[in-house]
């Protein structure tokens, strides 16, 4: 589907990137999950000063800068942005006309491809973080209306878990983009 492309980011294969993509954002979560089982009664998730509203305000701001750095990587001129990556290239599995085929990418392609990422995941975080805002209490409610209070800690542990992997994964995942925009695209291709 066209609207979701920018998740062919993930299709990227190359052995670094599982660890900003998958590793650093697992561990992250699992991290961010224990703090919150153990501190809940400490850390509010909505409310203004609650964690998605802290977290909404920064992605407000973040997908704007994807979408201008995405903007400036399509069109900046330079010819060593467009060759092949050195060393070993991250590689694309592309479907072409029923056959999977393996594309290297150049840096101007992957860095579009890591950008146009960043902001669709911005996008659909800072989206889940407006409904919670939005219906949190309410779900709140239903869920102690039909079990406990003990329940609700469990669900509101593993939302936490969930948002903090997709959070981490933007941030690692931006940290790199920044790593291209300021240092790779300014060095030699060897």
């Amino acid at each position: 589907m066209k609207l979701f492309s920018p998740l062919n980011y993930l299709r990227i294969r190359h052995s670094e990137k599982k660890w900003y993509d998958f590793i650093l954002p697992s561990l992250g979560a699992v991290l961010a999950m224990a703090v919150y089982f153990f501190c809940h009664d400490q850390i509010p998730l909505v409310g203004s000063s609650g964690l998605i509203v802290q977290v909404n305000g920064l992605l407000q701001v973040l997908i704007g800068f994807y979408i201008a750095a995405l903007a400036a990587v399509s069109t900046f001129s330079n010819a060593s942005i467009d060759e092949v990556m050195a060393g070993d290239p991250p590689i694309l599995l592309e479907k072409f006309r029923g056959t999977e085929i393996k594309v290297e990418l150049t840096r101007r392609r992957f860095v579009c491809f890591l950008f146009g990422y960043l902001a669709l995941m911005s996008f659909i975080l800072f989206s889940v973080g407006l409904v919670s805002i939005l219906l949190g209490k309410m779900i709140s409610a239903w869920i102690i209306g039909l079990s406990s209070i003990e329940v609700l800690w469990f669900v509101k542990t593993v939302f936490v878990g969930l948002y903090s992997l997709i959070l981490i994964n933007l941030i690692t995942t931006t940290l790199l983009g920044l790593y291209y925009l300021s240092v790779r695209f300014h060095q030699s291709s060897l």
